[in-house]
């Protein structure tokens, strides 16, 4: 019997094979099926392992991260003149150079209008860093606390706030981790901001804890932001973005390879969406979820793929957008001039979808995605600029589906600051929601381990040609694995190659 052949195998043994991979060390569930090579017209057996992260590896990631930032701040000498303007470590992953300074200030003033737009008084910063956000905002506020896992950064910050009198009297810093609640008051915050900071945590468990967290020292009414969120469902298109600004002579199958490579041993955290919305449901006291793309006119990688939530608790009385009437790009409109024209037909506000990028089509392009260059794209900023001389609010926001897609919601600008339902999720079920970084390091180095492991105690047809490693399993409708929802091997993001 051809080793092909043998792989024409029965459910029992695709069973088996699950079943000694489950007994491996690692490995937290698996599941095996039979694909059919697309070349050659065989049965290759696939198995789909999550693997297991212990907590060691939760520790380890997490301390790697603070010596990264205790070594950054361990010897700088702080401003005589209190917090400055400090974008130490902000480099561009395209071309490994200094973010340019104009748009560095530019992302630090969205993200303080962002929080200045909630009308926060009680602050609790988590990852204050270098004081970017705490500069600007705590003289306006009744008390700002922050906390920080490195003490350099702390000791180097404590220093900065001493020196200036705005602040000494209304700013606490600790020097504790994220997921950590030690003295700090529950119930007692009116915002909670997590800023740049949740893509050095090890894993959405961990980042799950810490907003359970922050959840607990809100006060009645409050909310959570998180800034500067990595999207999960664009890590591919960025990783192929930044092979090629750096290797642009690389083919196809080379740069496919590498960006698999880089996908494997991602360090920092990246989260689809969806994640919140999920996070949120099973969460009675959070009554609205607002996702929006990150605001600012500049074309980077801080514009392109990362977003920011903004997590409302009860019993704030959010305004619901999830049903507003649709409007398609491309199909019901063609031009910004005949959505004019429709604003006074929906003044209660409308939703434009299959929305093309500008800011990603090209990237999307380059990996395949499906519909992303068939209508003309639209920048983000571009379309809040002109929604605000049309004297409406636009809010832009992710497509669940197609990741050089995003969606505008056109309200009026009545001063809302609670919205609800402008994402609009797609199945979370069979989507990957995040990476793992904590086990990046070992999940390298697994599916090879388990395939050894495997031939010595099974039979050599019932040996897996390929593992593929995932953050989650598909699941159906009842918790079983949907296995129809695996990604053919060589993606691992779910999606359907183009």
């Amino acid at each position: 019997m051809t080793h092909a052949q043998q792989h024409t195998h029965s459910t029992e043994g695709c069973e088996e094979t699950e079943a000694a991979l489950l007994r491996r060390e690692g490995v937290a569930r698996a599941a095996v099926v039979t694909r059919a090579d697309g070349t050659a017209g065989e049965r290759r057996l696939v198995a789909y392992v999550v693997p297991e992260v212990p907590d060691a590896d939760v520790s380890r990631h997490v301390g790697m991260w603070r010596a990264v930032y205790d070594e950054m701040y361990r010897d700088t000498v702080p401003g005589a003149a209190g917090i400055t303007d400090d974008f130490t470590g902000w480099n561009s992953s395209y071309t490994r150079e200094p973010i340019p300074l104009p748009q560095m200030r530019a992302w630090r003033a969205a993200a303080v209008a962002r929080v200045r737009g909630l009308e926060p008084r009680r602050v609790l910063e988590i990852g204050v860093g270098s004081g970017l956000l705490l500069g600007p905002l705590a003289g306006r506020t009744e008390e700002y606390w922050g906390t920080d896992f490195s003490e350099a950064v702390i000791a180097r910050l404590g220093a900065q706030v001493a020196t200036d009198p705005r602040l000494a009297d209304r700013v606490t810093l600790r020097c504790q981790a994220a997921d950590s609640e030690e003295a700090l008051p529950a119930g007692h915050f009116d915002t909670v901001v997590l800023n740049s900071v949740v893509q050095y945590f090890p894993d959405a468990a961990y980042l799950s804890r810490v907003l359970d967290g922050a959840l607990r020292r809100l006060s009645p009414g409050g909310r959570v932001l998180v800034g500067d969120v990595r999207n999960h469902g664009t890590a591919e298109e960025f990783l192929t973005a930044v092979h090629h600004a750096q290797r642009p002579g690389d083919e196809p199958p080379a740069v496919r390879a590498a960006v698999a490579r880089a996908r494997r041993r991602e360090t920092e955290l990246h989260l689809d969406p969806g994640f919140f919305t999920e996070w949120a449901a099973a969460r009675p006291g959070v009554v609205a979820v607002d996702i929006r793309l990150k605001s600012g006119a500049a074309a980077n990688e801080l514009t392109r793929h990362r977003y920011e939530v903004v997590l409302h608790k009860g019993p704030a009385r959010p305004v619901s957008l999830a049903e507003l009437p649709t409007v398609t790009w491309g199909s019901d409109v063609h031009q910004l001039s005949a959505l004019a024209a429709g604003l006074t037909r929906y003044r209660g506000g409308l939703r434009l979808t299959r929305v093309p990028n500008a800011r990603l089509v090209t990237e999307a392009a380059e990996c395949g995605v499906p519909g992303t260059a068939r209508q003309t794209p639209l920048d983000p900023h571009a379309l809040q600029s002109w929604g605000a001389e049309h004297g409406r609010r636009v809010l832009c926001t992710w497509s669940a589906e197609a990741p050089g897609w995003f969606e505008a919601v056109i309200v009026p600008d009545d001063g809302t600051r609670c919205y609800d339902g402008l994402y609009r999720p797609g199945d979370t079920r069979s989507t990957p929601l995040a990476n793992v970084p904590a086990a990046s390091r070992r999940a390298s180095k697994l599916p090879a381990l388990l395939r050894r492991e495997l031939a010595a105690e099974l039979p050599g047809h019932l040996v897996p040609d390929e593992v593929v490693l995932l953050a989650r399993m598909p699941l159906a409708p009842g918790g079983e694995t949907d296995r129809a929802a695996l990604p053919a091997p060589g993606r691992t993001d779910g999606r359907t190659p183009g």
